[in-house]
């Protein structure tokens, strides 16, 4: 069996933000996630990471579109009654659920860290993110949620690949050591 990788794989405007100041990706409706390869990306995710705030943000969407995946949501409240199946809260370590993912034979593919901020930055400059794949978006926003918190800094993510898409939008792909 392969090593699972916990994959960081989200979307930034040119100008770094992952969403609005108030949470809001309409700005990203316009783009076609099929065009990037997000079917593909996803059959090899097996377990989602998710905050609190977006898991509440994606369950306003409507219907959970990621129903084949085990869900852990990072929250100290309990989650709302109509969850999707296969999901639970987490309110302990990182480094505890990260050593937990990575020696649980059962679960079967990666670990996507979903988001939003704060969670990618734990993952991310905590140490425990394998891989980053960043889609910039040709949209500038000015203002809003950033990719990098405040605290961020001190890793140097190694480029493997970079992709152009007919939409303008460009994905970088780093293996982090």
């Amino acid at each position: 069996m392969s090593k699972k990788l916990f994959r960081i794989y989200i979307a930034v405007s040119l100008d770094g933000f992952i969403a609005r100041a108030n949470g809001a990706v309409d700005w990203l409706d316009q783009y076609d996630p099929a065009e990037f390869g997000f079917d593909g990306f996803l059959d090899t995710v097996g377990t989602l990471i998710i905050g609190r705030n977006t898991f509440d943000q994606v369950m306003q969407f409507g219907d959970w579109p990621y129903e084949t995946c085990r869900t852990i949501v990072l929250t100290s409240r309990d989650l709302p009654q109509d969850c999707p199946a296969n999901t639970e809260a987490y309110g302990g370590s990182i480094i505890e659920l990260v050593d937990r993912l990575r020696s649980n034979r059962a679960d079967d593919g990666d670990i996507w860290i979903v988001g939003g901020g704060s969670v990618v930055t734990q993952f991310l400059f905590g140490g425990f993110a394998d891989q980053l794949d960043i889609f910039t978006v040709p949209e500038v926003l000015g203002q809003g949620i950033s990719l990098f918190g405040q605290d961020a800094g001190g890793i140097k993510p190694k480029l493997l690949a970079i992709e152009h898409y007919n939409s303008g939008v460009v994905r970088s792909q780093y293996g982090l050591i």
